[in-house]
């Protein structure tokens, strides 16, 4: 069915259907394109955030671990737990860290009671396990948790001052010989910032990359292809038409004509050859019916 079609459609049809297709697997080109940036979009924030977040789980539990010991040290042989509290504050009330001090050590009793909480002091000695973020997560609870099981981290919704609620991450551990855990945390918010500019970046360079190369496409296909088509379909289709004139009149007994196209090289030249030598053959031929005739 396609085949007979096919065969049936002009030359000029054909090529204009060639060109439909290139643009069609351009225009496909161009879409495969947009996937794959979008792949490697998705890729790239995934890789990011991932090395963001191990970066942040290892200098969380580096600090933890070197300050655990030494919390432990400082209360050997301690029985009070107000000079027990007087050793943990001196070492962490005023330690702060990262570059906009927001690190901060929080130290808690097995439970869930807030032994040195130096941000909140009106919390200490409260029992708060069941507390919640925005969320519902009862993070003190699994923060309590995953300390008594060996160390842990915990992802969590909390105030940022200056910032309102923001995502943070923090670890947990139990201070070695006590029933006391240490954690610290930091705010993630800026992975999602980073994600955001990765994401923006991303779509500007490939945007205006497109539109450089959707404009070379088009000026190539309307100063170049659409041309070339044009040119080739006339070039191809006009001496056709000529010679199926010419084969036509010979039909019709028209024998002295004059054949185009006998100085190309190329099939329509063929072509040209080929008429020209049969309008010879009906020549002689007729010539030779004449001269019996005459005779």
């Amino acid at each position: 069915m396609f085949k007979k079609a096919w065969q049936n459609l002009g030359i000029s049809k054909k090529i204009s259907f060639l060109v439909a297709v290139l643009v069609f697997f351009t225009l496909l080109t161009g879409a495969g394109y947009h996937v794959l940036v979008g792949m490697v979009r998705d890729m790239a924030v995934k890789q990011t955030t991932a090395i963001m977040m191990q970066d942040y789980r290892d200098e969380l539990k580096n600090l933890v671990d070197a300050m655990a010991p030494v919390l432990a040290s400082s209360i050997e042989g301690v029985k009070d737990e107000r000079e027990v509290y007087r050793n943990f504050s001196t070492l962490v009330k005023h330690s702060r860290y990262f570059s906009d001090n927001s690190g901060y050590y929080f130290i808690y009793k097995t439970g869930g009671t807030v032994f040195v909480l130096p941000t909140l002091p009106d919390l200490e000695g409260k029992n708060i396990i069941d507390r919640e973020d925005q969320k519902g997560n009862q993070f003190i609870r699994q923060l309590d948790q995953v300390s008594q099981s060996g160390g842990g981290y915990v992802e969590y919704w909390f105030n940022k001052p200056g910032q309102g609620i923001q995502p943070k991450l923090s670890y947990a551990k139990m201070i070695p010989g006590t029933n006391y855990w240490i954690g610290t945390g930091v705010y993630i918010d800026d992975v999602q910032t980073r994600q955001e500019k990765i994401l923006s970046d991303i779509s500007d360079t490939t945007s205006a990359f497109l539109m450089k190369l959707y404009l070379i496409v088009g000026n190539a296909f309307l100063v170049i292809v659409i041309p070339l088509v044009i040119i080739l379909s006339l070039t191809i289709t006009r001496p056709l038409r000529e010679l199926t004139d010419v084969a036509d009149r010979y039909s019709k007994g028209q024998i002295d004509l004059k054949v185009p196209g006998l100085e190309r090289r190329d099939e329509i030249g063929n072509l040209a050859h080929a008429l020209d030598r049969l309008g010879t053959s009906i020549k002689m031929a007729m010539q030779r019916l004449q001269k019996k005739g005459g005779a």
